[in-house]
């Protein structure tokens, strides 16, 4: 019997889109499929396309999707007392993000998480066009869009219980960018995203790049780190001044690497 609903989970990557469908009623089996892309806003709506034309279809499905760098970029706000409305909010993040990023902010879409009185809050910003792109994509495919969500939250969500420690790094290891956002006293202090370390996260790459990412976006240099990735990295503790904790990966469907389709290198 053909599945009646199946809940597709996409993630756009710098140089890859990834699809895991699995049928929500029926139960089946899990399919993955990948594709590699060149970093281009056309080429990833057009392999996302793609990827759902080929997969597996029903009368109620769903979509969720999943944003990585460079589509999606992060800052913490620092708590404004005469900012009263969302509103006000928003256009403080266009601002900042313009600033920090220098680019024009005019157009994007920006998620500001909800805080207490007083507190910094973290802000997502994604190109409002890229956005709209995708919302027609999932009404062209008959798919409820349920989420357009940015990874760094994802993770964040997933894993808020187990990040106990006063003042830590939290540290999401996509492919080819690692994002660090940084927390003291119960309050983000920092976020940065940098290029992966060539060769990887290794203990001698992992504690340069968290001294990198602390000079940029913190006041402080955590000993503990929290590490969340699409597959647990081997490293060596060489530096006694980190303790780092893996957490897990990035979504139990993204998870099963080893499952996933090898992905062709598109023309």
């Amino acid at each position: 019997m053909s599945p009646l609903s199946i809940d597709h989970h996409g993630w756009l990557l710098r140089g890859q889109i990834l699809l895991a469908s699995r049928p929500r009623w029926p139960r089946g089996p899990v399919v993955r499929r990948s594709e590699i892309i060149d970093g281009t806003a056309d080429t990833a709506v057009l392999r996302l396309q793609q990827l759902l034309a080929d997969a597996p279809s029903g009368r109620f499905d769903t979509l969720t999707l999943h944003l990585g760098a460079p589509w999606v970029r992060y800052s913490v706000l620092p708590w404004q007392d005469n900012l009263k409305r969302d509103a006000d909010w928003q256009g403080y993040a266009r601002v900042l993000m313009a600033s920090q990023f220098n680019v024009a902010t005019d157009t994007w879409r920006v998620a500001i998480e909800d805080g207490g009185y007083g507190a910094p809050r973290l802000a997502a910003g994604v190109d409002q066009g890229l956005y709209q792109t995708l919302l027609e994509l999932a009404r062209t495919r008959r798919c409820k869009l349920q989420a357009v969500a940015p990874l760094l939250t994802d993770v964040t969500n997933r894993y808020s219980a187990g990040l106990k420690s006063r003042e830590f790094a939290l540290i999401l290891a996509e492919h080819e960018h690692v994002s660090c956002l940084f927390r003291k006293q119960r309050h983000w202090r920092g976020v940065v995203t940098l290029p992966m370390p060539a060769g990887g996260l290794s203990g001698a790459s992992l504690s340069s790049l968290i001294r990198d990412a602390a000079m940029l976006a913190s006041d402080f240099v955590p000993r503990n780190l929290y590490l969340a990735a699409a597959q647990e990295p081997v490293i060596e503790q060489h530096d006694d001044s980190f303790d780092v904790e893996w957490l897990g990966g990035l979504h139990p469907l993204l998870d099963a690497a080893s499952e996933w389709a090898r992905p062709e290198v598109s023309a």
